[in-house]
């Protein structure tokens, strides 16, 4: 009997601490990551470029939350490098700023701190993976952003794929980069990495070169899906409806229920932002009286999806997570609610295939933002560093 006492008793707070670190997690929202310009969200950074985050935790609790930087490869696993090798001072920071919501329905802490500052700056470029954590070292969220120093300018052309099976929904990229001051050599390993739309889970790692000379390497027929434009609404005013807003119903928070998406069955040009979210409301400070609503969101789709559907954008750093995977309702026709914070969001659905990350729909004409990255590691070198950047869009591209 006592043996079993303990182990009920231990079940127990295995289930305590599992069922508090959930509710921790589901409670923080609109994680930003930004630089001197508060209304752009970025994930690409110059060195000793001011970072600031921000982000809220449904309570009016005030927690104590750290933040830390590790040093990340061309394909995100950890650098084989000491801290002090990638920052000169320390991390493992409490956040001190933070500041209680007002004149809103929902009740939140918003937390924001911003590096360099006097305890730390970063000393490398390349990917880094911010974490933040609470005083029981348990992971509260992490985002992914890459720094660059002085980098090879490239040059970026797309087109539609050459590949009939592929012309309808792929788009073709074509990378350039020309060594300045320095030559290509044949000793170090070079790596291509191209993300479309500040996504940074969204890459393709190219290992070999088209074409390489000492001072230029060339990178041809990079096929990338192409996507859909994305989907957007506006709840500034949070009573509002229009367009994309069908209903607006006040509780003990607000509820906005928008028009129900149609899955794309041919290509229709519609202005977007390439994913992103911008806080913003009729208040006079954005950050804390900006009030949060309950988002539900329906899709009908033309047939039966054999895989699950989630909703992604930058405002969930395109996670794929439970919160924002849609249920089924009807034949074909799909809901999902979550909480958001009031102001502009595009949004887009995506399925999941053989562990894979795929676009419900996919049109060769859609308008991307793309960047691509050079690393290269040489023979000496403990890490890999990036030497060549470059950005396009696809507004103009070639048919």
């Amino acid at each position: 009997m006592r043996n079993i006492s303990h182990f009920i008793n231990v079940l127990f707070c295995v289930l305590f601490f599992f069922n508090l670190l959930f509710t921790q997690e589901k409670k923080i929202k609109n994680i930003q990551i930004f630089g001197s310009n508060n209304s752009s969200l970025k994930s690409i950074f110059l060195k000793d470029e001011i970072i600031n985050v921000s982000f809220d935790e449904l309570s009016y609790e005030t927690n104590n939350y750290y933040y830390s930087i590790d040093h990340y490869d061309y394909e995100w696993n950890k650098s084989n490098i000491f801290k002090n090798e990638v920052i000169q001072g320390y991390d493992d920071l409490r956040i001190s700023d933070y500041e209680k919501s007002f004149n809103t329905l929902e009740k939140f802490t918003n937390y924001s701190f911003s590096f360099p500052n006097k305890n730390f700056k970063i000393k490398l470029s390349g990917n880094f993976l911010l974490t933040v954590t609470d005083s029981s070292k348990n992971i509260i969220f992490q985002r992914k952003f890459i720094i660059l120093e002085k980098t090879n300018s490239g040059n970026i052309n797309i087109s539609r794929a050459k590949e009939f099976e592929k012309l309808n929904s792929y788009q073709n990229l074509k990378i350039r980069f020309r060594c300045i001051d320095c030559i290509f050599d044949n000793t170090s390993d070079y790596k291509l990495v191209i993300i479309q739309n500040n996504n940074l889970d969204n890459y393709l790692l190219v290992n070999k070169t088209t074409l390489k000379t000492p001072k230029e390497m060339i990178y041809d027929n990079v096929l990338f899906e192409a996507g859909n434009e994305y989907l957007s609404f506006d709840t500034k005013n949070i009573l509002g409806t229009n367009n994309e807003i069908n209903k607006v119903i006040a509780n003990e928070i607000y509820s906005t229920i928008l028009y129900k998406d149609i899955e794309s069955l041919t290509y229709t040009y519609r202005p977007d932002n390439n994913g992103v979210f911008i806080i913003n409301s009729m208040s006079q400070n954005n950050n804390l009286e900006s009030d949060y609503t309950l988002v539900t969101f329906f899709l009908e789709t033309h047939s039966n999806q054999n895989s699950d559907i989630y909703i992604v954008g930058e405002f969930n750093g395109y996670q794929i997570e439970e919160i924002y995977k849609l249920k089924e309702i009807g034949k074909n026709l799909y809901k999902c609610t979550f909480k958001l914070k009031q102001g502009y969001y595009n949004y887009k659905y995506v399925t999941i295939k053989n562990g894979l990350v795929k676009n419900l729909s996919n049109f060769w004409q859609t308008e991307n933002n793309y960047s691509a990255f050079l690393y290269q590691k040489k023979a000496s070198d403990r890490y890999y560093k990036i030497i060549g950047y470059s950005k396009k869009n696809s507004d103009k591209i070639v048919n």
